[in-house]
C-alpha cells in the first residue's frame, strides 16, 4: 500500500498510527496538498491529503475513508468496536476530533508549527490569541467532559477515537500549549498518558518532531 501525505499534516499523522496500530506495512509518498501528480490526483481529485493507493488498484482520499477500508481489509487489531453503540461513540468522537476539536487544536498548531514554515505565511497572532485564549480551553473543556475517569475514550479498548483524539492532541503538544494538568483536565491527562505511552506514537511524535525542528 501507498500513503500520500506527510507525517506533520494531522489527519496524515491520524493514517499513520492507524496504519502503526495495525502492525501494517506501507509505502509514505510525501506528497503536499494540491500536488498534481497523477497517482495523487486519482486517488484524491479534491487535492486532499492523506490519500492510499492500495496493493489491488484501489485509490481514494480522507483518513476516516481510508481507515474504514483497512478495518474491512484488515480486521486483526481492530479500531472498529463490535459493539453497535459503542461504535456509534467511537464513530461520533472521530467525527468531532475531526471537525471541532482540530479545528482549535490544530488550528492552533497550523498557526504556530506549519504556516511560516510549510506554506510560507505569515503566522496570524490575533487568531493564536483567539485560539489560546478561547477556542482551545472551550474545546479541551468539552473533550473532558465526554471522556471516561479510566481507560480508553469507548469502552475497555483501544478504538478509533483515541486514534482521532490521539491525532489531535499530538498537535497541541507541538505547539507547547500545557494541557498536560491534573488540575484541570484530568481525564484528557490520563488518556494522553496511556496514548503517549505506546511506542507506535512515540515513533511518530519522533519523526514529527525532527521534521518541526522541535
Amino acid at each position: 500500500m501507498k500513503l500520500y501525505g506527510a507525517p506533520v499534516s494531522p489527519y496524515t499523522r491520524k493514517a499513520m498510527l492507524a496504519l502503526a496500530y495495525k502492525q501494517l506495512p506501507y509505502e509514505l509518498v510525501m506528497t503536499t496538498p494540491g500536488s498534481q501528480d497523477a497517482a495523487f490526483v486519482e486517488a484524491s481529485p479534491l487535492g486532499k491529503i492523506p490519500a492510499m493507493r492500495t496493493d489491488t488498484g484501489a485509490a481514494f482520499a480522507d483518513s476516516s475513508v481510508i481507515v474504514a477500508y483497512l478495518e474491512r481489509c484488515y480486521p486483526a487489531y481492530p479500531l472498529y468496536p463490535a459493539d453497535p453503540a459503542l461504535l456509534a461513540k467511537a464513530l461520533w468522537l472521530e467525527e468531532y476530533a475531526d471537525t471541532k476539536l482540530a479545528e482549535a487544536l490544530s488550528g492552533l498548531y497550523f498557526q504556530q508549527c506549519l504556516s511560516a514554515k510549510f506554506f510560507g505565511k505569515e503566522a496570524n497572532a490575533e487568531r493564536i490569541e483567539e485560539l489560546q485564549q478561547k477556542l482551545v480551553p472551550s474545546q479541551l473543556a468539552l473533550l473532558e467532559s465526554l471522556l471516561p475517569a479510566e481507560g480508553w475514550s469507548v469502552g475497555d479498548a483501544i478504538s478509533i477515537a483515541d486514534i482521532a483524539l490521539g491525532a489531535d492532541l499530538i498537535s497541541l503538544l507541538h505547539t507547547g500549549y500545557d494541557f498536560v494538568d491534573t488540575a484541570g483536565y484530568p481525564r484528557i491527562c490520563q488518556l494522553w498518558q496511556r496514548f503517549s505511552e505506546q511506542p507506535w506514537v512515540q515513533q511518530q511524535i519522533s519523526t514529527e518532531r525532527k521534521m518541526l525542528q522541535l
